[in-house]
């Protein structure tokens, strides 16, 4: 019991505020735009390029308000399986939101965005969360960023992601890829 407090409060009094432990912790942990992540300014990320979908409506509002605002974008929470599913009235799509631990313990937080305007494309990123501060980590741990025709559907249970049909030249929900997470990285699995 007493190297757990003592390892709390080291984490916090190194960072100013404790770790994030749930999905929904590191959600409201992320900073009030993309470029607030460490490696983000130095990369295009396909999908993000009108930054996050739920900072639209942070700018100059108190923590208080952007913590209220956030949490009324969680359409489905599931904390025991590390998954967010964010939607608004004000989007042409959704945002998704899992952690895939890696072989350490630590998290690699997985943030999609999907737009649906009239078809469906998206991106997906990668960061971690280390002493107070957020890393950019897409080119590390995932093959490809970019999808061509669709969007990726970050899982609920499991620790797979697709990359799904969403455009022209193949049935819209068709699965197209799968990339499976080794705890380190995820490698991609042609479904076709």
């Amino acid at each position: 019991m007493i190297t757990i407090l003592l390892t709390f409060v080291l984490v916090v009094s190194a960072t100013g505020q404790p770790q994030p432990r749930t999905v929904t912790e590191f959600y409201l942990a992320l900073p009030g735009g993309i470029y607030g992540i460490q490696g983000t300014q130095d990369s295009e990320i396909p999908g993000f390029e009108n930054d996050f979908f739920f900072y639209a409506n942070e700018r100059n509002e108190s923590t208080s308000a952007i913590r209220t605002y956030r949490k009324s974008l969680i359409k489905i929470e599931d904390i025991k399986n590390g998954y967010l599913r964010l939607e608004s009235k004000d989007w042409k799509g959704w945002a998704e939101i899992a952690l895939f631990k890696k072989a350490d313990g630590s998290y690699v937080v997985a943030i999609s965005q999907t737009t649906c305007e009239p078809t469906c494309r998206g991106g997906v990123m990668f960061a971690i969360y280390e002493n107070g501060r957020w890393k950019n980590v897409t080119k590390q741990v995932f093959p490809q960023s970019s999808p061509q025709r669709g969007y990726y559907q970050l899982p609920r249970v499991g620790t797979s992601i697709d990359l799904i049909c969403g455009d022209k030249g193949c049935s819209p929900g068709e699965k197209l890829a799968e990339f499976h997470w080794d705890k380190e990285r995820f490698t991609a699995q042609s479904t076709r």
